[in-house]
């Protein structure tokens, strides 16, 4: 069977918003940055190399920030057929709310979370930089398997409900593109749950988190979904798109 005869849904985490030397920010809901001129350059790529694949998508869905929304047209501008895609926000696409740690330095935000989930563990001993590197495993655990830091447990009610959209997403492009593809442009946060998507005992990547840029292809066949590739992404060299 041609992959065409399968519904395939991409989804796409936005490009790049810092620059090299930048400091870098923990960035959600309540920060909307724009991208770089390299993460615009990500999305080209991408469109491109999806263009390449004969994988270009009917309709693009996004997020309505600003990095999401420049993402997606880029991917279209790259992929050099924009009057066969179609561009539309969903808002379950948006980035998690960070709460306090939304628009702060990661280094900052990983002290928090250090110091949050192990203040019972906590002595007159221990240094910052301990705590910065608990703050890093507890995110780390966060990327890799969707464990919830105890300093985001506000989110709690919003992962619940993400795990209801990405299934409810599946089912509707299942239903709307038959045999053809469709995209979704969201951040790291959110993409993570798209493995929501498969049946429960399914295999799921053995690291949920997906860099600037890169992609992760569902193919639906047969009543069920399935990942096929996770961290897709064109050659980091400017300009070069790889020969697949």
């Amino acid at each position: 069977m041609s992959l065409m005869s399968k519904t395939v849904l991409i989804v796409i985490r936005h490009g790049n918003t810092f620059n090299k030397g930048d400091t870098l920010l923990r960035v959600g809901a309540g920060t909307d940055l724009a991208l770089t001129e390299e993460g615009r350059l990500q999305g080209q790529k991408a469109g491109a190399l999806l263009a390449q694949r004969g994988l270009l998508p009917s309709i693009i869905y996004c997020a309505p920030l600003l990095r999401t929304k420049q993402t997606a047209e880029n991917i279209i501008k790259g992929a050099g057929d924009a009057a066969t895609i179609g561009l539309e926000t969903r808002n379950f696409l948006t980035e998690m709310d960070y709460g306090i740690d939304d628009g702060q330095p990661e280094s900052d935000v990983t002290l928090r979370l250090g110091i949050v989930g192990s203040r019972d563990a906590i002595t007159a001993q221990t240094s910052l930089s301990e705590l910065r590197e608990r703050g890093k495993a507890f995110l780390k655990q966060w990327d890799d398997n969707l464990v919830l830091p105890e300093a985001w447990a506000h989110l709690r009610a919003r992962v619940g409900q993400l795990k209801r959209d990405w299934a409810d997403f599946g089912a509707e492009i299942a239903a709307r593109f038959q045999g053809r593809v469709a995209a979704a442009v969201t951040s790291n946060g959110v993409a993570r749950f798209s493995t929501y998507l498969l049946d429960e005992g399914e295999p799921k990547p053995e690291s949920l988190k997906l860099p600037t840029g890169a992609f992760a292809v569902f193919e639906h066949e047969g009543g069920a979904w399935r990942w096929t590739e996770w961290n897709g992404k064109p050659n980091p060299r400017a300009g070069e798109i790889p020969k697949l």
